[in-house]
């Protein structure tokens, strides 16, 4: 495990350089739009809503998983410079992602039945 925190540093600069860019990208497609001056209403709910509809659903998974993940690794025995923490962390976490995407998948599915 003392590879560790390298392996956090990484991760969280790349975060940190994904969430900037996303933010960017998104500041000047909105202004882009705004500039055209043609939006109708159901555009700007969507504008003003984004991505954060199911957040924290998204997230609350992950966590769980990663936490069932870190549990998990506190039960099973192996060698301390061994790869296999990263793989079940990875694994677990995955878990978390597609079971959110199986999810979102089936409420999105819903919303066009509805429609």
């Amino acid at each position: 495990m003392e590879y560790i925190g390298p392996a956090i540093i990484i991760g969280s600069a790349f975060f940190g350089i994904v969430s900037i860019i996303k933010a960017f990208s998104s500041h000047f497609l909105r202004k882009k739009m705004l500039d055209r001056n043609n939006l109708d209403p159901s555009v700007v709910q969507a504008m003003r809503l984004g991505e954060n509809r199911q957040a924290a659903l998204k997230w609350g998974l992950v966590v769980l998983f990663g936490g069932l993940g870190l549990i998990l690794l506190s039960v099973l025995p192996y060698q301390t410079n061994s790869p296999l923490p990263f793989g079940i962390e990875a694994v677990m976490i995955s878990i978390g992602f597609l079971l959110y995407y199986f999810i979102e998948r089936k409420h999105s599915s819903g919303d066009n039945g509805a429609v």
